[in-house]
């Protein structure tokens, strides 16, 4: 039977690269029994990627039952050493740290000199890689030597120890309260969303103003900076001021320009830069910059520059397919790009990728749109059965909302009577469900209702809809759903009897 230590240890030996297991059998072919055991275990595990222990034991006659639990134990926990050992020349904190066991064990051993001298090292470490929670520790580690054993140097020391610590706890303190800003913020967002109603605003605005620390900008450090600059990024999404989201969001970019160190180190948060910037410009409708950065992104890297890590990879790969899709939306080439899209649902569906639940039913909302303007209705309902099949009361309400809508109207363009009855009650349902319903979606509301109702002229509800919505798209709080759905386009194309593709392009020219 699979335990959950078997499923861990599995997970992480799926995930190794070659030169990750050359690594771990070439540092682990030790003598003794225990080593012997452990490594033929990682060879059977690597193999056959489950564990049936009849099989298994079969295979080890060395290994006994009630070792098991043991010798996996152990080889995860070798399989992590080794890991740690080969990425230490990647991440400067891994090593930093390691400088910092090495004065552990010198103190340890009573070479108290010699484990200050290291305690040195590790904090030019830090202050290099702009890690200030390290630095305090190693400092705080110095102070407990000085105040312990006479080293000769406490003297002089103890003021600049003091005053050092001091400054640390208060760039420490300024640091925890914009990086709790920032992940609020940004974890507001996830939830809910755009903002949905003047009330709404107010309550984050007044949010963020009262939780803003004070700060001097020129003396902030790097990550000071960047946690501040997510808050705006975070703070102008949410408003729909894409204006100042892309201010922000160059700025992010700008900061890796003025420390370019720190883009080895924060390789993700560099790239989840330039997704926001992506963003932004595509609100923004800025197709020629669009361009530019997206070719930026596609292009990272191209040099191998830096080693990216399955995370860093996998997170590019993401982004580059997202603003893929971006691009056809921002140039209108759905059916041109059909084939592109098919291969995107391959990688979404088939392939594994650490990516979370939110981004994942966001491409599959994605998608489910693009197949849609590509007027192919059985893949926009079957990426959209992703979202609305299930219950996630964790992401974004208003993007489940309108992902009910877009399948009820696959459903319309698609002539299925019977499912479009039903889908009607689980849109109508989903509606009444959520808390605060704009005037858009009380006015798509009515035109559900009427759907089923045969003797009702569609064409003139067509109509009458568009006429209520096209004043709505115009006010900041109303705008929020036609960034999830270009309803009235499809009203166009149902009104004027063309397909989706030419009803938005046709609003395009006349500027909607």
């Amino acid at each position: 039977m699979v335990t959950n230590n078997t499923d861990k240890l599995i997970e992480l030996i799926s995930v190794l690269s070659k030169g990750e297991k050359r690594h771990f059998k070439r540092n682990s072919i030790k003598s003794g029994r225990t080593t012997t055991l452990y490594v033929q275990l990682f060879d059977y595990l690597d193999k056959y990627k489950e564990v049936d222990e009849k099989r298994l034991l079969r295979k080890i006659p060395s290994l006994r039952k009630p070792q098991l639990s043991n010798i996996k134990a152990n080889l995860y926990r070798q399989i992590l050493r080794s890991l740690r050992d080969i990425n230490k020349e990647q991440y400067a904190e891994i090593k930093a740290r390691e400088h910092f066991d090495f004065a552990k064990i010198l103190y340890a051993k009573g070479l108290y000199v010699r484990s200050l001298q290291m305690l040195e090292k590790v904090k030019k470490m830090a202050s290099a890689a702009q890690n200030k929670p390290l630095k305090f520790l190693a400092l705080s580690f110095e102070k407990h030597i000085e105040s312990q054993h006479v080293t000769g140097s406490m003297s002089p020391k103890a003021q600049s120890l003091t005053s050092a610590s001091n400054q640390l706890v208060e760039d420490l303190i300024l640091r925890n309260n914009l990086s709790n800003l920032s992940l609020n913020l940004y974890g507001a967002y996830l939830k809910k969303g755009y903002v949905k109603s003047e009330e709404d605003r107010k309550e984050l605005l007044a949010y963020f103003e009262n939780h803003l620390p004070k700060f001097d900008y020129e003396k902030l450090d790097f990550y000071q900076k960047l946690f501040l600059i997510q808050s705006y990024v975070w703070l102008n999404n949410s408003l729909q001021n894409f204006a100042n989201y892309f201010k922000w969001s160059q700025r992010w970019i700008d900061l890796f320009e003025e420390y370019p160190e720190m883009k080895t180190p924060e390789t993700s948060i560099y790239i989840k830069g330039l997704h926001n910037l992506l963003n932004a410009l595509f609100m923004l409708n800025r197709t020629d910059r669009f361009e530019k950065v997206l070719y930026k992104l596609i292009n990272f890297n191209a040099k191998k520059t830096f080693k990216l890590s399955r995370n860093e990879d996998s997170q590019l790969l993401l982004f580059k397919y997202t603003h893929g899709i971006n691009h056809i939306f921002l140039t209108t080439a759905y059916t041109q790009n059909i084939g592109y899209l098919k291969q995107l649902e391959k990688v979404l569906i088939h392939e594994n990728h650490p990516w979370d639940l939110h981004r994942k039913l966001t491409f599959h909302y994605k998608l489910a749109c693009a197949f849609f303007g590509a007027s192919l209705l059985d893949k926009t309902i079957f990426h959209l059965s992703f979202i609305t099949n299930f219950s996630f009361p964790d992401f974004k309400e208003d993007l489940q909302c309108f992902a009910r809508i877009l399948k009820l109207i696959a459903h319309y363009d698609q002539g299925d009577d019977i499912l479009v009855s039903y889908q009607v009650k689980n849109v109508f349902r989903f509606l009444l469900k959520m808390k605060e319903l704009q005037s858009t979606q009380k006015e798509i509301l009515k035109f559900i209702r009427k759907i089923n109702d045969k003797n009702v002229v569609l064409k003139n509800e067509f109509k009458l809809l568009r006429q209520k919505l096209t004043p709505l798209e115009e006010e900041l709080l109303e705008r929020r759903p036609f960034l999830y759905l270009d309803i009235i386009s499809w009203l166009d194309s149902k009104i004027l009897n063309i397909t989706m593709v030419e009803a938005i392009r046709k609003r395009r020219d006349l500027g909607k």
